[in-house]
Order: structure tokens, then C-alpha cells, then sequence
């Protein structure tokens, strides 16, 4: 190849490479455009409306007066029934690029309401003990005490109260609201990503009925007959699993107390005395022979 080759094809190579970076960036620049475009016509203005339902339903109920009650289960400890009450708060956060709310409110767990368990032993009371105080709830009452101050009965109700929010954020980059519910039909979280196509007046009248436990669930996907039967059963062998567990914890800690008090018994005086005194006799039984 001749040196003016060589040179007219490097002068082409840079003049495509140019056109392409041109492209590219005029891709990017349209693609941006699109992005911020369906931000500010779609996303944004329906995420404001979301916040704006949240702030009218939290003003409503406080003004109504409303009390929610709302059920957790707790495996191995029976429900905890609490109600919510007021003030219900919603706070919208608005920005450019960004749109946040956060609706809150306690409710306050009643004992009246709740499961009675009786325990009877020490070990009992130790596993239903620690199982409300996972949640950060208490119940223990009329507690029966051994010589050494230690609980060893007692009868739980739970108590104390439960914080419930829905927190929502989108971004110019997310392109979707993320909305997270802590607290509602059980405790911990529920997550859920909507489009600005699914943020309508019935998602948003959804989530407020949910909220008030009008509706059990918000936002699940239709499954079909065989898939959710597989799901129940599922949801029967884990309940059932851990309602096994928290037999098989009580029947340990008393195993192990039973253990602890037979080498408790072995190493006293009296038991000591006993093992002397039929060492003795055996020797005595051998000199006789």
C-alpha cells in the first residue's frame, strides 16, 4: 500500500469514528430527552397525585376518628390485634428530579384482644418471651416466681405498639415508583414497583382500602387455580414446620433443665455419701469372700 493510502485511509477511519461518536451522542441526547419528557408528562405529575391521595386519606381519618385494626400473627405465640389510631400523617417530598412520600401511623396492640397463653414451665416462658420481644412487644403478667427470683409460670397477652408506613420514592432515573409497606397484613415488609400507567385512581383507592383492611392484599399478581393451591400448601407445611419448632425448643429447654437437676442431684452431699458408702460395702462383700 502506498504512503498516500495509508494516510487517506487513516483520514477515513478518524472522519467515521467521528461520525459515530456524533451518533451516539445524538442517541443519548434523544434518549435523555425521552426519559425527561416522560418524567415530567408521566411519572412525576402521577407520583404528586399519590402523595396528594395519602395526604387527603391521613387528614380524613384523623378527622373521622378512624380506628384500623390489623392482626399479626406470630408463630408459636397465637395474634397480636392492635389498632391504629390517630394522628395519621402523610408527608410529600418534591423535587426535580425526584418525588418521596411517606405515610405513617401507630397502632397500639390490645391484650384484651390478643392470644392468652399460659405457660407452665420456665422454658415456655423463656420461647414466648423472646418471641413478642422479636417484635419489640411484651405480655408477661401474673408470673410465678421459684426461690431464686426466677419466672417460672406466667400468662402472656402481647403489648405495645406497632409502627405501620408507606414509603414511596421515584426518580428521573428509576422510572418507576417503588413503594414499600411496613406492617400491614404481618409483620415486615411489602415491596411493589408501579409504571406511571399503573399509578390510576384504583391503585390508589387499592392501597387505601388495604390500608384499612378492607382488602387482605395490595398489588399481588393473578396466579392461576393449580399455582395458588401449591402456594397454600406451601404456606400449611410452613406453618406447620414452625409450629413443630416451637414445640421441639420447649421440649429441649426442659430436657436440658432435667439434665442439669439429675447432675445437680448426683453431685450433692447425699448422693456423694451414697456413692462412698456402696464402694465400702463392696470391699467388705470381697474380704467376706
Amino acid at each position: 500500500m502506498t504512503e498516500s493510502g495509508v494516510l487517506e485511509m487513516g483520514l477515513l477511519d478518524e472522519l467515521e469514528k467521528e461520525a459515530a461518536r456524533l451518533q451516539k451522542d445524538g442517541d443519548d441526547d434523544a434518549a435523555q430527552r425521552e426519559r425527561l419528557a416522560a418524567w415530567e408528562e408521566r411519572l412525576k405529575p402521577a407520583v404528586e397525585r399519590f402523595g396528594e391521595y395519602l395526604t387527603r386519606l391521613a387528614s380524613t381519618l384523623t378527622a373521622a376518628r378512624r380506628r384500623i385494626r390489623l392482626v399479626y400473627p406470630i408463630a408459636g405465640y397465637g395474634d397480636a390485634v392492635a389498632f391504629g389510631e390517630a394522628p395519621f400523617e402523610c408527608r410529600v417530598t418534591p423535587a426535580t428530579t425526584q418525588v418521596e412520600f411517606e405515610f405513617t401511623f401507630a397502632a397500639q396492640v390490645s391484650p384484651e384482644e390478643s392470644t392468652l397463653v399460659v405457660a407452665e414451665t420456665p422454658g415456655k416462658v423463656r420461647l414466648v418471651n423472646g418471641l413478642l420481644q422479636n417484635h419489640r412487644l411484651s405480655g408477661l403478667h401474673d408470673v410465678t416466681k421459684n426461690a431464686n427470683g426466677d419466672v417460672v409460670s406466667g400468662r402472656f397477652q402481647a403489648r405495645g405498639r406497632v409502627p405501620v408506613r408507606v414509603h414511596g420514592i421515584a426518580t428521573l432515573d428509576s422510572a418507576q415508583l417503588k413503594l414499600t409497606i411496613t406492617n400491614v397484613e404481618a409483620f415486615g415488609t411489602l415491596q411493589r414497583s408501579f409504571t406511571a400507567e399503573a399509578l390510576t385512581e384504583e391503585t390508589f383507592d387499592a392501597l387505601g382500602r388495604y390500608l384499612l383492611r378492607e382488602n387482605p392484599h395490595f398489588g399481588r399478581e393473578k396466579v392461576g387455580a393449580d399455582v395458588r393451591r401449591q402456594l397454600q400448601s406451601q404456606v400449611q407445611r410452613d406453618q406447620i414446620r414452625r409450629e413443630w419448632e416451637a414445640k421441639l425448643a420447649v421440649q429441649l429447654q426442659e430436657d436440658e433443665k432435667e439434665v442439669v437437676s439429675l447432675m445437680a442431684a448426683s453431685a450433692s452431699p447425699a448422693a456423694f455419701v451414697r456413692r462412698v458408702g456402696g464402694a465400702v460395702s463392696r470391699l467388705f462383700q470381697r474380704g467376706g469372700r
